[in-house]
């Protein structure tokens, strides 16, 4: 329930974004930055709010979508760690269900919070005399591919590990 929720509160995160920034972007826009963050390619308003619109909103039905789906997918086709003593009993069939629904969540809200900093630092650009991602959106990502490698570490190497007390 938690992490359904604070997907949920990522979601509206990206929601209030994308509304403060189609308030904030002037007309022409940064919609693709190279390597050194430096735009490469400019485009409308228009433009950029629906394309960072559309690609939000595919990814939250994606993720959280799938996240919703977890208890719908055949035990065969689960993929965890330990599947056989995950699936030995019905307890501990839907055990593991509520803990990749839980995982899926969290990746899904990491997810979204980055796409929140993707629409700010892109704002941010399209504001400045000298656009450029910036150290925001490198802190974002960093931030993000440390919850993610560090949640799925975790998870392999501890969460579904098979218990004794049950």
């Amino acid at each position: 329930m938690t992490a359904r929720l604070t997907f949920a509160g990522s979601v509206v995160c990206f929601l209030l974004a994308l509304v403060s920034a189609g308030l904030l972007l002037p007309a022409e826009v940064p919609l693709h930055f190279g390597g050194s963050g430096e735009p490469d390619r400019w485009g409308s308003r228009t433009e950029a709010l629906v394309t960072m619109g559309l690609g939000g909103g595919l990814l939250a039905l994606l993720l959280g979508g799938g996240a919703a789906l977890v208890d719908m997918v055949p035990v065969v086709h689960l993929n965890v760690p330990h599947k056989a003593w995950w699936i030995a009993t019905p307890a501990r069939e839907r055990r593991v269900r509520s803990m990749m629904r839980t995982d899926l969540y969290a990746i899904a809200a990491a997810t979204m919070l980055l796409l929140v900093v993707v629409v700010v630092a892109t704002t941010g650009a399209a504001r400045s005399e000298d656009p450029a991602l910036g150290p925001l959106f490198l802190a974002g990502l960093a931030c993000y591919l440390t919850f993610v490698t560090g949640w799925t570490a975790w998870s392999l190497r501890t969460r579904y590990r098979p218990r004794t007390d049950t």
